[in-house]
Order: structure tokens, then sequence, then C-alpha cells
């Protein structure tokens, strides 16, 4: 693949305002392989710019013979105001899992920009995230690999009731009750002993209104 479709990409990924690893992530491409690709150490194969063109409307002829208009033509421009009215909705898939106390905080070190956006589930209450699940210490409820739907709250919170913890060790998927100024943090499996996390440490609380389990 000649260097000018790499520029070409390139310019693509400019003109989005997207990180490498982000961009790769709207068009359904490993990052570390996209980032082999625009650095000329794997090939960027048809299906790679296809992709591309079917997510942001980039031709393909262009991106790769740097022939005809750089981007498809929007049918918006024909629909009007009823194209805007019938896009499809989304929310935001956080980068990382939630497990038992294992990873940064994402609410300081994930942007907007590194989420992909997923279709919403019309089926759940209002939602601002999905993240995937690690673990087993949430079982049988929770399975590693779940997607979870989760909701910002900011007064009330249901004692006994599945939440993420946004920490400053880490985002956890448990259980809550009170415990003063600390939350009381359970699994439902029980080989996992219960812990306490300081209300003061925690950068938000997400209750869990929904799961997707792909079987």
């Amino acid at each position: 693949m000649s260097e000018s479709v790499i520029n070409r990409i390139e310019a693509a990924l400019e003109f989005e305002t997207l990180s490498t690893t982000a961009f790769a992530r709207r068009i359904g491409v490993d990052p570390g392989n996209f980032h082999k690709m625009l650095a000329g150490k794997q090939k960027i194969t048809d299906l790679t710019l296809r992709k591309i063109e079917s997510t942001f409307r980039y031709s393909f002829e262009w991106l790769k013979y740097g022939e005809g208009e750089m981007m498809l033509p929007d049918s918006s421009e024909e629909q009007g105001q009823e194209t805007t009215s019938n896009a499809e909705e989304t929310r935001p898939r956080i980068p990382m899992t939630v497990a038992a106390g294992t990873l940064c905080g994402f609410s300081e070190s994930v942007k907007m920009y590194d989420c992909e956006q997923i279709p919403v589930v019309k089926a759940f209450p209002k939602y601002d995230y999905t993240i995937i699940v690690k673990g087993d210490s949430m079982e049988p409820k929770f399975q590693g690999g779940d997607e979870i739907a989760i909701r910002k709250v900011t007064s009330i919170v249901e004692w006994g009731k599945p939440y993420v913890l946004d920490t400053a060790d880490g985002a956890v998927l448990k259980r809550l009750y009170d415990g003063g100024e600390k939350f009381r943090c359970v699994s439902f499996n029980k080989e996992y002993p219960d812990f306490e996390v300081c209300k003061s440490d925690v950068f938000g609380v997400y209750k869990v209104v929904g799961l997707i389990r792909i079987e």
C-alpha cells in the first residue's frame, strides 16, 4: 500500500479530531494493527478502507487511489431535518473493564473521544455509559464479559443494589451499603470478602440499569 494512502487516512484522522486508537475502534479495527498500518508495517486492506468509508463516509476511491471527491454524497441534504430527527441515538462505551479495585478511575483518565459510541438500547431506562465487566466477583448476577449500562446518581442510593464506583483506587462494581463516611462494598460471589471505600475517595456513583450478555 503506497504512502499516499497512509497520508490520506492521516488527513481523515486530523479532520475528525480523533486519536488513532479512537478512530480504529470506531471503524472496528484492532488499534494495535491500525497503528502498524499507518507506520507502513502492515498492509492496509480494502476491507479496512471500506470500514472507513461506511463509518465516516470518506470515499473508498479517494482513500485508495486519490480519485474523485473526498467524501461520499450526503443524503441528508435531500432529506433535510428529517435525517437529523431520525439519526440513531448513541451512548459512549467506556474503553476499560470494571472490576474489584484493580483499574484506574475513569472520570479523570477517559476522554469522550476515546469512547466508542454504541446505539442506545431502547428497552433500558435512561443511562449515561456502558462498560464491560471483568472477573467473577459479582457472579452469578454479572459475569465476566457482560456489558452493563450505568447512570450517574447524585442523591439517593438504593442500598443493596449494584452500583459502579469510580474511585481513587479503581472502578468497582459492587452492591452498596451505607457505612457512614464509607460505602460498604459487597460481592454476590461469597468467596470475595466485603470491603469499604471512603466516600471522599469516590469521584462518581453510577447505578446499574441494564445488562447485555452474549451467550
